[in-house]
């Protein structure tokens, strides 16, 4: 049964990279940023160094989807970037590793167009997560 739920989340993952092209790392800018979670599916940017995501941007967790090995979940970003907008994408976290990725497709408002590929990862205690990666919008 894991080995079935596991091939799942790879294929789902593989669709989805597959939707993004523009996620590549070579197309994109270069970011990072900072963000506290509530526990309960918020999350807040407390530093970035993309414009489009500035601090006060949120993300609102819309799972998990899967379990145990992996955690998945729709994941919607709400900037106020130029008078604001959206951002919906999908987030993996393989339980058994100290990160996970997170791919975003599409977006409306001041974020249509938006396009990242980033790796999360988490600080000790977990009451501090990070994405780095590549966007472009």
């Amino acid at each position: 049964m894991r080995s079935v739920r596991s091939s799942l989340v790879l294929g789902a993952i593989l669709a989805f990279a597959a939707l993004a092209p523009g996620a590549a790392a070579s197309s994109g800018s270069s970011f990072s940023l900072s963000k506290t979670c509530d526990g309960l599916g918020t999350c807040t940017v407390v530093a970035s160094n993309a414009a489009a995501l500035p601090a006060g941007t949120t993300e609102t967790y819309l799972g998990p989807q899967f379990g145990d090995p992996v955690l998945s979940s729709r994941v919607v970003i709400a900037s106020p970037y130029a008078g604001g907008g959206t951002a919906t994408g999908v987030c993996t976290w393989p339980l058994r590793t100290a990160t996970g990725i997170c791919t975003f497709a599409q977006g409306t408002g001041s974020l249509a167009g938006f396009r990242a590929q980033v790796t999360v990862s988490a600080n000790a205690d977990f009451s501090l997560f990070f994405w780095n990666g590549t966007y472009r919008l």
